[in-house]
């Protein structure tokens, strides 16, 4: 049909037109094949989400944000005490902490009893445990979380200088973290009283 189309053209008035050379006719009929094929193919949506973070980099970021929160509350209550003034608190952990999350487990057992020749009997035992996470709404099921242990706090107050707030300070800090005071260092700010 196309090639009954181009004899026409080529029969007409206007023999020189561009459909008169045979690469002519080759080029139109690959632009027609990827027309059609554009109109075809399917078409799918990019994803402009970032791809979620690797796993370890993930728990890195929410021990981080676990020690910025913790910090953060401690010295929102620090500078409430009585010659305190500003204070800034920096944390040291000994993890990042621990997550348990619930698991299904099955143990598997099997027995086989193969007869071989000359009456000899032969047993096989064959143990497996197969243990999965439990899901649940496609999210792990945590049973246990426990937050990072610390093993020692810097608190650098403006009245850290003073000896009576120093010690309020250390017992505070002591007390909310649950650690033994010795565990607690308190500094006095550059230019502070």
């Amino acid at each position: 049909m196309l090639d009954e189309w181009l004899r026409k053209s080529q029969d007409g008035p206007a023999r020189n037109s561009w459909l008169s050379g045979k690469k002519n006719r080759y080029i139109l009929l690959i632009l027609i094949c990827f027309g059609l094929l554009a109109l075809i193919w399917p078409v799918s949506k990019v994803e402009k989400n970032p791809p979620a973070p690797a796993s370890g980099e993930h728990q890195r970021e929410e021990a981080r944000s676990v020690k910025l929160q913790m910090a953060g509350e401690l010295e929102a209550i620090l500078s409430e005490i009585n010659g305190a003034g500003k204070v800034e608190v920096s944390l040291s952990l000994s993890s990042d902490g621990h997550k348990t999350f619930a698991s299904n487990r099955r143990d598997e057992k099997r027995e086989t009893e193969e007869s071989q020749a000359r009456g000899i009997k032969k047993n096989s035992s064959e143990e497996s445990r197969v243990e999965d996470l439990a899901v649940s709404s496609g999210a792990p099921v945590l049973v246990e979380e426990r937050f990072p242990e610390v093993l020692g706090v810097l608190v650098v107050a403006d009245g850290g200088g003073r000896a009576e707030v120093k010690e309020r300070l250390t017992d505070a800090t002591a007390t909310l973290l649950n650690i033994s005071p010795h565990r607690v260092r308190v500094m006095p700010r550059k230019g502070g009283e």
